[in-house]
């Protein structure tokens, strides 16, 4: 189970970023008994939160191999295996939110090929998990698609926006304020993917700005709350670095994991600057568990089957909320 932690971290590192990567690690799917392709996670039509994990493994025909397997999602190549692997767990951060169709296929080196088939749903995760597209405003201006209203968001999320310019022109650049501090700018582009840092808890004001060919200056502007900071990295004994407030790593089930129907909750907040008034643990999106300090400690019995994602929220005297969401599978054979 060690290996999902390091490849749940990983893959968290890297959602962060605009283009996120995939990483892999020994599946805990159990190969088939008979050749052919199975899927033990996510469970069939579940809703996940980003990033979406699959585990699956396979069993060639008798005297055979596995020379190799591919993943394509809603018919796109993702994943293209290394020769000889049978399977793994897969956290692909290039899954944003909507439906998913995913299809594996694998090769033996008898020439067959074996395939599973697999349907989710991957919802937002605190801001994160968006497409990095934005559809264009039907009109010269600017979109802005992502921050949605009401998000929840940390310190550092991602922004994505577009902009149709004047009739008979195009966007020479774009621009991202944060504060009235700019960002990052990107030029002759219509789409804007990119990524906010506020560095703090609280408001701030968001800015997207355009110029076009003829001179024109377009601005979409919202104020966001960057509700908590979760820094596993630089937070000790994790890293060297100053840390941040919020839920401690050592979370309770761990992420991606596979547990009873009965399990220990535990998840602790740390580094709070103003005393912790509550703790909240959520299936789904039913509640679960509660404490009234920064660590809950409770154990959930009765749970649905299936793959779910668990949200832990905290929150203080000043009103400051804590958040973390990940997927868990509740009594799945694997």
């Amino acid at each position: 189970m060690l290996s999902v932690m390091r490849s749940w971290l990983l893959a968290t590192i890297t959602s962060t970023v605009v283009f996120a990567l995939s990483s892999m690690a020994l599946a805990d799917c159990t190969a088939p008994s008979s050749p052919g392709v199975r899927i033990c996670a996510p469970t069939p039509n579940a809703t996940m939160v980003y990033t979406p994990m699959i585990d699956f493994n396979s069993t060639p025909s008798p005297a055979a191999y596995i020379v190799q397997f591919k993943i394509y999602d809603n018919g796109h190549l993702t994943v293209t295996g290394l020769a000889n692997e049978s399977g793994g767990l897969i956290l692909d951060g290039s899954m944003k939110q909507g439906f998913h169709n995913v299809v594996i296929n694998v090769w033996d080196s008898s020439g067959r090929l074996f395939q599973g088939k697999i349907s989710f749903i991957v919802i937002a995760n605190g801001g994160n998990g968006f497409p990095f597209t934005c559809p264009l405003p039907g009109s010269p201006g600017i979109n802005f698609c992502v921050p949605t209203a009401g998000s929840v968001l940390g310190v550092s999320y991602q922004v994505t926006a577009s902009a149709t310019a004047t009739s008979g022109h195009s966007i020479s650049a774009m621009r991202l304020y944060v504060d009235g501090k700019a960002e990052d700018t990107q030029y002759n582009t219509r789409q804007f993917p990119t990524g906010a840092f506020t560095g703090t808890q609280g408001n701030h004001t968001i800015a997207v700005v355009a110029w076009d060919t003829s001179g024109h200056v377009f601005s979409n502007t919202r104020i966001l709350n960057s509700a908590f900071t979760w820094d596993y990295v630089s937070c000790p004994p994790k890293g060297t670095g100053t840390c941040s407030p919020g839920f401690d790593t050592t979370l309770s089930p761990i992420p991606n994991s596979y547990v009873g129907n009965s399990f220990e909750l535990k998840a602790d907040i740390q580094n709070n600057p103003a005393p912790i008034t509550a703790v909240k643990a959520y299936i789904d999106n039913t509640l679960v568990a509660t404490s009234t300090g920064p660590l809950l400690l409770q154990t959930v019995s009765n749970a649905p089957s299936g793959t779910h994602f668990i949200t832990f929220q905290g929150w203080d005297t000043r009103g400051i909320l804590y958040r973390v969401q990940y997927n868990v599978n509740i009594n799945v054979p694997h």
